[in-house]
């Protein structure tokens, strides 16, 4: 059970993610002397670990507190632009490990001396890394600039030793 009194604390979250976006394009033409093009992206992320500071002040069973410190996750990401009628074609794919920031809030409950239930929202930027094409054709090139927030929305039942 809380009192009337401010919290602070040290949290350390991690878990397996299954978080997947694909985009194909079909063909699309841009017109003016370009050839009709595709483009097929795919975006994955596999885990997302968390390690963040917390404060909030209880009052009675119930503690509202704010969170924020270091996010780490990977990220997959590949495209393919082709054009089909003239023979390009430029990609690849990558894998890196982003390190960026979460803040967040949440409620918890405590249920007795030992038990609390805990509703909690993140959100986690893992910014950005340039990833540039490799391409059949000479003078082309690509460059690409994925980007990985997350809304995070969490419920937990926790006991306290």
């Amino acid at each position: 059970m809380y009192r009337k009194c401010w919290v602070f604390g040290l949290e350390a979250d991690g878990g397996y993610l299954w978080a997947r976006q694909s985009r194909d394009t079909g063909i699309f033409d841009p017109g003016g002397t370009f050839d009709p093009e595709h483009i097929d992206t795919s975006f994955k992320t596999h885990y997302l670990t968390t390690v963040g500071f917390r404060v909030g002040h209880a009052w009675g069973n119930l503690l509202p507190y704010v969170t924020g410190g270091l996010a780490i996750g990977d990220s997959d990401f590949s495209q393919v632009i082709t054009a089909p009628a003239a023979g390009f074609r430029e990609g690849g794919s990558t894998t890196n490990t982003n390190v960026g920031g979460m803040v967040g809030a949440g409620l918890e409950y405590a249920l007795s001396n030992h038990w609390s239930v805990r509703g909690q929202y993140e959100f986690v930027d893992l910014g950005s890394f340039v990833f540039h094409h490799q391409t059949n054709e000479e003078p082309f090139f690509g460059t690409s600039q994925p980007q990985l927030h997350e809304h995070n929305l969490s419920v937990a039942v926790i006991f306290h030793f």
